[in-house]
């Protein structure tokens, strides 16, 4: 057995790489083996390929012989057997180290990202976007024109966003929800339409009771933020299944019924056109709604690009609520505690009167931050009359008296702002009513004015 030596080693691994390129026949026909002392160096044409090979050659004993790489490291690998697992072990160690740090980026910009409402908003859109569409281009470029307008939007929806997207995310619908109510009210709980729609998210009558938002002549749940967003997101959901989960369909159908879209749909149908949205018949008012819902969504999505400059919500409640089973006069709450009482009227507004109902409700909407202070005065506060019980007690009287000696009229002092289907809303009558009592030619009414809302009741003034 003839020993091996790491120059008989060398030599026999260029003369396989010379075979395996195909390399001139002389050269594989060299000897794989020669003696140390025979004093033969290896042809120049053998060295040149070696070369061009890319491998290293190393002089033994006045022999220049061509290595490879390949034949060091195992030459390396031979003498520390070890080397191998080392060199493993380092690139494991690598991995983790890189896994760890892309984790902790990850988790650094969920922190980020949920610190803010505005990126979970952003983070749950599923709608297309259909930016190229002209209407959709025509109210972006309109909205934008004003970004003190669309700023003052965003506060006034700072004390609801947090509730609607929660509610949203709860039942996994489209982010873009909680922006609608910017078209509908401009996120006003006392908004009012012509059409005898009320709310944030603008419930006509039928359809308010239809998804249990109590209405009376004290209490309206359709002005209740929570209870109306609740309603909002059934209906919808209901119309997101009857139209197939078309969302644009769904839109469309709360804005305008969806008896009046399921025709539009059949009509195009049986003419065989398209059924989508853009494609159907809509009245003037629902062909823009959708529309300006997206261009919100694009304002809302890249408010730098188009000068606004929203304010960060942060990812926890502004407001909280607790039960009371009393009656409580909220405008006297709020005076005690020191805040204004609009604020707290505001986000009450389903008690018409400014004084809770508990027939109707137990619930009261008060700002987080100052909630202790309010829930304080309220249960050291004495029950104030319940103004639906004593509007029924007297509407009773004044019917069955007969001739008796009658109350006096109810009246209604106006504030700036108000108008008369705003104040026929509050008071559950009507604007030809309140037309005819007052013996007005027209709409129009001052600051100050004192209306007759009705005869026969207390005399007793609100505003």
């Amino acid at each position: 057995m003839i020993k091996k030596t790491p120059l008989k080693v060398a030599m026999s691994v260029v003369t396989s790489l010379l075979i395996s390129v195909g390399l001139n026949s002389s050269a594989t026909a060299q000897p794989s083996l020669i003696p140390p002392d025979s004093g033969i160096n290896y042809d120049q044409d053998l060295i040149n390929a070696a070369k061009v090979l890319g491998v290293m050659t190393i002089v033994d004993q006045n022999v220049t012989v061509p290595v490879s790489p390949r034949h060091i490291q195992n030459t390396q690998a031979e003498q520390d057997p070890y080397a191998a697992k080392r060199q493993q072990i380092a690139k494991q160690n690598a991995a983790r180290k890189k896994a760890y740090y892309q984790r902790l980026a990850q988790q650094q910009k969920q922190k980020n990202s949920h610190h803010n409402v505005w990126n979970r908003v952003y983070q749950g859109f599923q709608l297309r976007d259909n930016n190229s569409h002209p209407l959709v281009r025509r109210f972006t470029h309109e909205f934008s024109r004003n970004p003190a307008r669309i700023q003052q939007l965003a506060e006034r929806s700072s004390d609801y966003l947090y509730m609607v997207v929660n509610e949203l995310n709860r039942r996994r619908m489209p982010t873009e929800l909680a922006l609608l109510p910017f078209v509908e009210s401009a996120y006003r709980n006392t908004a009012y339409s012509h059409a005898g729609a009320a709310g944030m998210w603008q419930f006509i009558p039928e359809t308010g009771r239809r998804y249990g938002l109590k209405q009376t002549r004290s209490f309206d749940a359709r002005l209740d933020s929570d209870k109306a967003t609740h309603a909002a997101f059934d209906y919808l959901q209901k119309l997101h299944r009857e139209f197939k989960g078309d969302w644009l369909l769904a839109l469309a159908a709360y804005n305008a019924g969806e008896n009046r879209v399921q025709r539009e749909i059949n009509k195009n149908r049986s003419q065989g056109k398209r059924t989508d949205y853009w494609s159907l018949d809509l009245p003037r008012e629902t062909k823009q709604y959708v529309p300006r819902l997206l261009a919100f969504k694009e304002i809302f999505r890249k408010p730098r690009a188009y000068q606004v400059q929203l304010i960060d919500i942060p990812n926890s409640p502004a407001l909280t609520r607790i039960h009371v089973n009393k009656a409580v006069n909220l405008r006297k709450v709020a005076v005690h505690a020191g805040l204004p009482p609009e604020k707290l009227l505001a986000l009450n507004s389903s008690y018409l009167h400014g004084i809770t109902t508990p027939r109707f409700s137990n619930q009261i909407i008060l700002p987080r931050r100052h909630a202790g202070r309010l829930n304080k005065i309220i249960q050291q506060m004495p029950p104030a009359a319940d103004v639906h019980n004593v509007s029924a007690r007297r509407y009773a009287y004044a019917k069955n008296s007969r001739g008796k000696k009658r109350s006096r009229n109810v009246y209604h002092k106006v504030r700036r702002g108000d108008n008369l289907f705003r104040i026929a809303m509050k008071h559950g009558t009507t604007v030809k009513k309140l037309k005819r009592l007052n013996k007005l030619s027209n709409n129009n009414i001052k600051p100050g004015k004192r209306l007759i809302i009705a005869k026969g009741a207390s005399r007793k003034t609100y505003s």
